[in-house]
């Protein structure tokens, strides 16, 4: 089949299934997919179809549909043809009324090379619409970005959207659609038998409790949090999922409730991508995690049921692999100050601790005990900068001592946090440096299978900055461990502000490389002798 038949046929038929009924068509070359696709399920009788030929009286067509029942589509073609739509959308953005603008669009590359017919439709409307989402010609998924402007749409904040789809030659459908009815039916998901819940960061802020409260089945089944997910606190967090997802038991997943913004490991991003998995994306505020876009939306509530049939012993499973990953955990990495020494002793201590997005995050979500304490992390972009600052806020509004993990890099970024306001105070900041010479994360990327002088060079980027002469110059204190006993020993008398410079040395990019692979492994293999 022709990508831009099935881009169309997938799109038409997820706007179906979210509930539009009414579509409105304005005759163009570029759209003619959706066209066929429109005539097809018209036919089909699973949407009504009237056609004009002018864009702006199609508009308000739309406009009065919507107005008098459900969220309706107007289809254009692609150049000054959504520029005719505006008056309409003007009046839906202001009325709050669910218009949904479905435009065909010329392939990405040939904006901005005066190619015919060829506009920034979302330069057009983004001024008067609630979302826009761009789909590229010939997208493997399409499910996720209509389903997001549908539910943007008819939302909370109901109001126009714009969907741009862009189609590549050939346009025409060489066969028929063999069944818009089936396709185009919203069937309801079916509880799973093996389902488990990925838990991500979130500004929900309900609580674990009041998440209970409304879906109590979240704690009947595998719960794989993050070190910021809602759920880690919860006595059924599996604190080594990410290297339980290395075994077997991975393949028995059939279903995923995804909560929040999951961002941190290749193992939890390939089991949401999995084509046999259903995964099931929770909606909140900020939207919901959805980056193969082949996600199920659904609300909260909606997730007891998803979560009601899962099989006797399939938690019991996850959670008696779990101890027997903490156990090897704790044999395996030794006594030394490490990544994973270091998570541990973390993830033992109450204090609410902010995590850089660096390598230890990521060494707390490997590593790290799970229930543990309040953690946070700016995961929205996952950038380095701003975290100390971010720790201060945190402990300004808890009212209490505080504590925030970095590695040099992302010390370094934010140094001037530590900068006193004259007369101005804060409950106590405990900032620990994991100090690895530099970016020491993208060893364990790609570029850390490349030659070393460039990875240093343009990866790990080391400074050669003296941390305790930094620290003295803002006036404060300063400690610097060098075992493991004294680290731990440090956590436990957060006091002031006080910087914790943990040195683990430069080690060369291979033999970084090696060793946080090599440890993964080996646990993997006591897992599955």
């Amino acid at each position: 089949m022709e990508a831009s038949t099935r881009v169309a046929r997938q799109v038409v038929a997820e706007l179906v299934k979210a509930g539009v009924s009414t579509f409105v068509l304005c005759p163009g070359s570029r759209s003619a997919p959706l066209a066929y696709a429109l005539g097809a399920a018209a036919d089909a009788g699973v949407l009504t179809l009237h056609v004009e030929i002018d864009e702006r009286v199609a508009g308000f067509v739309v406009l009065g549909a919507a107005l008098a029942g459900k969220p309706a589509a107007v289809v254009t073609t692609s150049g000054s043809a959504v520029a005719n739509l505006h008056p309409a959308v003007e009046e839906a953005n202001h009325a709050g009324v669910p218009l949904i603008v479905l435009a065909a669009d010329r392939p990405h590359e040939l904006r901005g090379v005066r190619a015919s017919q060829t506009a920034d439709h979302r330069a057009i409307l983004e001024g008067s619409v609630r979302f826009v989402t761009e789909i590229p010609a010939g997208a493997p998924h399409v499910r996720g970005q209509v389903m997001r402007a549908a539910n943007k749409a008819t939302g909370t904040n109901p109001g126009p959207v714009l969907i741009n789809v862009a189609f590549r030659e050939p346009l025409v459908p060489s066969s028929n659609w063999t069944d818009p009815i089936a396709d185009c039916r919203f069937e309801r998901p079916k509880p799973a038998r093996h389902p488990v819940v990925v838990s991500g960061p979130s500004n929900r802020s309900l609580g674990i409790a009041n998440l209970l409260h409304v879906a109590p089945n979240l704690g009947h089944v595998p719960i794989l949090a993050e070190p910021t997910g809602e759920l880690r606190s919860h006595s059924n967090a599996v604190g080594a999922h990410p290297l339980l997802l290395r075994t077997r038991v991975r393949e028995q997943i059939d279903s995923v409730v995804v909560l929040g913004h999951p961002t941190l490991t290749r193992e939890v991003s390939h089991l949401l991508a999995d084509p046999k998995v259903s995964v099931f994306a929770v909606d909140e505020p900020a939207g919901y995690t959805d980056a193969a876009g082949t996600a199920h939306v659904v609300n909260l509530r909606e997730v007891n049921d998803l979560l009601s049939n899962a099989e006797p012993g399939w938690l019991d499973r996850w959670l008696d692999l779990d101890r027997t990953a903490q156990k090897a955990i704790d044999r395996e990495i030794g006594t030394e100050l490490s990544f994973p020494t270091i998570a541990r002793a973390l993830t033992s201590s109450p204090v609410p601790t902010q995590l850089a997005a660096s390598s230890i995050i990521r060494a707390v979500n490997l590593y790290g005990h799970a229930p543990a304490g309040p953690m946070f992390a700016n995961r929205g972009l996952a950038g380095i900068d701003g975290t100390i600052s971010t720790a201060i806020g945190a402990a300004i509004a808890l009212g209490q001592p505080a504590r925030v993990v970095v590695g040099d890099l992302a010390f370094i970024y934010d140094l001037g946090a530590l900068a006193k306001g004259a007369g101005q105070k804060i409950p106590g900041l405990d900032v620990v440096v994991v100090d690895d010479h530099g970016g020491s994360l993208f060893a364990t990327l790609d570029y850390g299978a490349g030659d070393e002088p460039t990875y240093d060079r343009l990866f790990r980027t080391e400074k050669d900055v003296d941390i305790e002469a930094a620290t003295r110059a803002f006036g404060v204190d300063y400690a610097a461990p060098t075992t493991l006993e004294e680290f731990v020993r440090l956590l436990s008398q957060p006091d002031g502000v006080r910087i914790t410079h943990v040195d683990l040395g430069r080690i060369p990019m291979g033999v970084e490389r090696a060793s946080r692979q090599d440890l993964g492994e080996v646990i993997v293999r006591i897992l599955e002798p």
